[in-house]
């Protein structure tokens, strides 16, 4: 479930399926910063930009974590920041200053986040403070490096984690929900703001992808509500490879003419 440090993690890729999406040479000579490193949907897509001949700067909580995901890359030229992402001023302190000793970004894609699944009449401020943390702060503060000409190149892309419960309501999850909608909304946004550059910006809606913070949810209740909840995934939940490959492709000249979108996908869920 790709968190890192278990079974789960990125497998070598020497594969047909990732050659046949994405040659080694893709990235080759390009520089991304990816936060949320350190495990899940952040750390495979560092892992494949890397495959694809990209250098990559790695921003995660854990030291540990990031010097895991550090092991599986491929290449060199690499470099690993353990930080919190909570505060936007301290988080654009640091990418830009990640920017300046290491090469300024052809891309960003910001996947740091926390999930949150409580009712609202239990839902307090430090809850609140949790899910909007990285996943919102951290994502202004990604956007205001960002705009900073020494930070990303003039056509370079910026892509942002959201979920399908930015458009779908589901019991427990209205602080995670409007934190996602905050990020699509950013997005379109931030678009127009930085179209002048043709800095590309845009969000992934994801739906179940299993990750160990998914797996902590499947954990948390029952096989049945696991049942259920999977059930609503036409094509059942999704592996992070989705992802990447999804963020791969906004990253890449490919997505040259696609800003401000809010791109789906999520195995079905919102189609049903």
């Amino acid at each position: 479930m790709g968190s890192g440090l278990d079974a789960d993690r990125p497998a070598p890729l020497l594969r047909d399926d990732f050659a046949m999406i994405f040659s080694r040479e893709a990235f080759e000579g390009r520089h991304f910063l990816i936060t949320g490193a350190s495990s899940g949907i952040g750390q495979h897509t560092a892992v494949r930009l890397a495959e694809a001949g990209a250098r990559v700067a790695l921003i995660g909580r854990s030291t540990e974590r990031l010097a895991a995901t550090a092991a599986l890359l491929a290449g060199d030229g690499h470099s690993c920041h353990s930080a919190d992402l909570s505060d936007a001023e301290v988080t654009a302190d640091l990418v830009q200053g990640i920017a300046k000793q290491h090469g300024r970004f052809c891309g960003i894609f910001h996947s740091a986040g926390t999930a949150l699944i409580l009712p609202a009449r239990a839902t307090k401020n430090r809850h609140l403070d949790d899910v909007f943390a990285a996943g919102v702060r951290g994502a202004f503060g990604v956007a205001r490096a960002a705009a900073k000409k020494d930070v990303v190149v003039d056509g370079g892309s910026l892509v942002f984690m959201s979920s399908v419960s930015s458009m779908r309501g589901r019991p427990g999850m209205s602080a995670y929900s409007a934190a996602k909608a905050a990020v699509d909304g950013m997005v379109r946004v931030l678009a127009s703001e930085m179209a002048d550059r043709r800095i590309r910006v845009n969000s992934i809606v994801a739906g179940g992808i299993e990750t160990a913070m998914h797996r902590d949810f499947t954990e948390s209740v029952g096989s049945e509500m696991v049942r259920n909840y999977e059930a609503l995934h036409m094509l059942g939940f999704g592996r992070p490879d989705d992802i990447a490959h999804a963020a791969m492709f906004l990253l890449s000249d490919a997505s040259r003419w696609i800003t401000g979108s809010n791109m789906v996908v999520d195995g079905g869920y919102t189609a049903k």
